[in-house]
């Protein structure tokens, strides 16, 4: 529940501090003393948009502030938890901050956090009636919601809602898979092919730098051979090779040697020089005989070197590129699946999965429909308490045209509330509701209907009251005591049939201090609450008699007949504050 809220320096207020309690909480006081400021600053609590206009004159910064007591609802811990937001001893504290230049500045348990973290957080809180952005049950999604937990259906359509999204992601993969293998299919050929030409050339790497000094070696073969042979027979040991003039050397040093023994040493060199030159005779052999035992030929070498040329052209790239795409291709070769990577029998699981889900669907649309009527009972007799005479309130499925299995048949079908307010006239979607105190009897009679599973901690309503009086003022007032049975409810009202009801009353009320004018908040009890309703029956002009029928309301208010429908009423305390 809202367990105390502070506002500072915001609009006719210059500090207000309430202290809430449980059940139905109700607050009252003359048009202008400043009963839609409260409101409007849970709103701002709870994220609505902020700017200087809502500060006091002559304030530089105004703030709201709320302690929630979370202790007995671990539900809403929970939800909180989803938020990454922790409660401090099962307490929340939201706080609002607005600046003189326009901006503000949200907080949670002391940490500074963004809007939408604070507006996440007060829609688990609070359930605010009166300003359309925060009625929930207009949301498409909360009357699904609503309808589905009231009918017993939620579990079961928030897991179908897992599953749903299971299958559309199970069907984009598979269309993912069916993609790539038909674009494997549409290139195999292709790489087949590029991969057998690059394994049938059988490429080397260094191959082409060989062919091309071959291919130099055959085109002067002519050449070539005739410089051998000049150079053989310059080296040859016959006159007038170089082998021989060596000889002729040798045979001269080691004449001289004997007659001068320093010159052996020449003779030896000379002697290895003749070795030098007959290893030299027999290489320059050896490569006439290569020469002309080459089996290689000159035609063969220049259509292996065109082969090259014209594959690398193709692929754009060296013979080094050619072996590395070759083995490219060779992977995709072995990844390509004949079977088509076995997409039948995933589409057969898949169309199993699909009916199995369509059975489970087809299930909670025929229970939904099947608890319509009882629904449309309940909450039309409710209607009829409040004030609307022979209204109505259905709620239906919307689905696309065609049909849901011809648009989506994984589709769950939205549900949406229509309202007639009178026979003969044409339902409308709720969310049509032009008029704030119709709207807000029609959810007060929705809310009534879910009050033990909304999962909301405060209920706030305003213009609750709007258009009623007599006995349908006292319905409204029991109802929304039973709904405090359940959940913490604030309820802004001008009628002292709904303001004898509550647990908790405190008038809002403006003064002039100073010069200036001042909205304070209080409590009221016994003879101060009985002045209050007798004011809200005859207005400034009180008397004894509208006193003591302002008695009569509050006593029959706690009488056997209300608390057979209504919680007894909590002993009150002074709990707020005003200044």
């Amino acid at each position: 529940m809202l367990a105390w809220l502070s506002i500072q320096g915001l609009a006719l207020v210059e500090s207000v501090e309430i202290e809430f309690d449980r059940g139905l909480n109700v607050l009252t006081g003359e048009t202008g003393a400043g009963k839609s400021l409260i409101l409007g600053s849970v709103g701002l609590l709870l994220g609505d948009r902020a700017d200087a206009a809502w500060l006091r004159a002559g304030a530089s910064r105004g703030a709201v502030e709320g302690t929630f007591d979370l202790s007995a609802r671990p539900d809403l811990e929970e939800a909180l938890r989803a938020e990454e937001v922790e409660t401090e001893e099962g307490r929340l504290v939201l706080r609002r901050e607005i600046l003189a230049d326009g901006k503000s500045r949200a907080f949670v348990n002391g940490r500074s956090e963004l809007l939408a973290r604070l507006r996440a957080v007060g829609e688990i809180l609070v359930d605010l009636h009166g300003q359309h952005e925060h009625q929930q049950l207009l949301q498409p999604e909360r009357q699904a919601d609503f309808f589905d937990g009231w009918a017993g259906l939620l579990t079961e359509r928030r897991a179908l809602e897992t599953e749903r999204s299971g299958i559309l992601a199970a069907q984009a993969e598979l269309r993912r898979t069916r993609d790539r293998w038909e674009q494997d299919r549409a290139s195999e050929a292709t790489v087949r092919e590029d991969w057998e030409e690059l394994k049938q050339a059988a490429l080397v790497a260094g191959e082409e730098d060989r062919l091309r000094a071959d291919r130099d070696r055959l085109q002067h073969r002519e050449r070539i051979s005739r410089g051998l042979a000049e150079a053989r027979a310059a080296v040859a040991e016959e006159e007038p090779g170089a082998e021989w003039a060596i000889r002729r050397a040798v045979r001269a040093l080691h004449a001289a040697s004997g007659l001068d023994r320093s010159l052996q040493g020449v003779a030896l060199e000379a002697e290895q020089a003749i070795e030098t030159a007959r290893a030299l005779h027999d290489r320059i052999v050896r490569e006439e005989e290569r020469l002309a035992d080459g089996a290689l030929d000159l035609e063969q070498l220049e259509g292996r070197l065109d082969r090259l040329h014209r594959l690398k052209r193709k692929h754009r790239t060296d013979v080094a590129g050619l072996l590395e795409l070759q083995a490219e291709l060779e992977a995709r070769v072995n990844g390509f699946d004949p079977a088509g990577r076995d997409l039948g029998a995933a589409e057969r699981a898949l169309d199993d999965r699909l009916q199995a889900f369509e059975r489970r669907l087809d299930a909670l649309v025929e229970h939904r429909a099947d608890r319509f009527e009882a629904f449309h009972r309940e909450v039309g007799a409710r209607l009829s308490r409040l004030g609307f005479g022979r209204a109505a309130l259905r709620i239906g499925a919307v689905e696309g045209a065609g049909g849901r299995a011809a648009v989506d048949p994984t589709a769950i079908p939205s549900l949406e509330f229509a309202f007639r307010p009178n026979p003969g006239e044409a339902e409308r979607p709720l969310r049509r509701i032009a008029s704030g105190g119709e709207l807000s009897r029609v959810m007060l009679a929705v809310k009534s209907l879910m009050a033990e599973r909304d999962r909301v901690a405060a209920m706030v309503f305003d213009e609750v009251d709007q258009g009623i009086g007599g006995a349908v003022g006292e319905e409204v007032g029991q109802l929304l005591r039973s709904l405090g049975a359940h959940r913490q409810v604030l309820c802004i009202t001008h009628l002292p049939l709904i303001a004898a009801y509550g647990a908790r009353h405190f008038v809002v009320s403006k003064q002039v201090r100073g010069g200036r004018t001042t909205t304070s908040v209080s409590p009221v009890a016994d003879a101060d609450r009985v002045e209050e309703v007798a004011r809200l029956l005859a207005g400034a002009r009180a008397t004894e008699t509208t006193r003591r029928q302002a008695s009569e309301l509050l006593e029959g208010a706690d009488s056997p007949r209300a608390a057979s429908v209504t919680p007894q009423r909590k002993g009150r305390k002074a709990a707020a504050r005003g200044t």
